[in-house]
């Protein structure tokens, strides 16, 4: 949240000027493109990147961006020194000086070693601070995009899990019946209305994990009937012996 307007000569007023200028750096920088990569799985914009995309625009506007660290605190987690800042980044004009803008911001740095938390907090705190000041698009750091980056990924790691359930519930339920795997998966799938298993979704995946739970419990019941069956029908010929024999006797 901004401080108040500053006071000059009793009355109160806002940094106009200052507020020209940032419209103007903004207006300058809309999007900045991701380069680099991290463990070649996503690209993203460094920190270099965005204080070099406004940093001439601040210098030909005449802006100054001065930082105040309000709050520092570390702590340890899991081997790890996890340091949080609050911050307070306030912009100046020197050819106005009666005005300024002041933002409150937070920050986070975590360190293996424990002496660069400060320093690493301090970076991103100016990474963003920057991207959110001017609205400069990048959807790597778009919460949303962020949030949905990780939805998708539990949704792949839960799929993936539950097709491992299908394949070892097709493979019992074969043995159960004598049937091929195959055979048993596309009837699985044609009870869901499917065709081919790359048609499978997270739903679908639940649903033909309870049709293939019914199936093996009537297909383990109907065995333990055929063998209840194939045992009474041994005893009868064996009663029939002994009858046999004690008869004889």
């Amino acid at each position: 949240m901004a401080d108040a307007p500053v006071k000059v000569e009793n009355k109160f007023v806002a940094p106009v000027n200052i507020f020209k200028k940032l419209l103007k750096v903004r207006k300058a920088v809309p999007y900045l493109q991701k380069e680099n990569r991290a463990d070649a799985k996503y690209a993203y914009v460094s920190s270099g990147a965005v204080l070099s995309s406004v940093r001439d625009m601040m210098d030909d506007e005449g802006l100054l961006l001065a930082v105040e660290v309000l709050r520092h605190k570390t702590e340890v987690r899991d081997k790890a020194y996890f340091t949080e800042l609050d911050l307070r980044y306030t912009w100046y004009a020197p050819e106005y000086p009666d005005e300024s803008f002041s933002i409150r911001w937070y920050a986070q740095g975590v360190d293996y070693g424990g002496e660069k938390g400060v320093g690493k907090a301090l970076t991103y705190a100016e990474k963003y601070f920057l991207l959110k000041q001017f609205n400069i698009a990048t959807d790597t750091d778009d919460p949303d995009a962020v949030h949905e980056r990780k939805k998708q990924n539990k949704r792949d790691r839960d799929n993936k899990e539950n097709y491992e359930i299908i394949q070892e519930h097709v493979k019992k339920l074969a043995e159960l019946t004598g049937s091929e795997e195959e055979k048993v998966l596309v009837a699985t799938m044609k009870q869901l209305g499917l065709t081919n298993s790359s048609q499978f979704t997270s739903d679908y995946y639940q649903k033909a994990i309870g049709v293939l739970r019914t199936q093996l419990l009537k297909a383990d019941s109907d065995n333990q009937d055929q063998t209840k069956v194939a045992k009474e029908q041994i005893k009868e010929p064996e009663q029939k012996n002994n009858d046999d024999v004690e008869w004889g006797a």
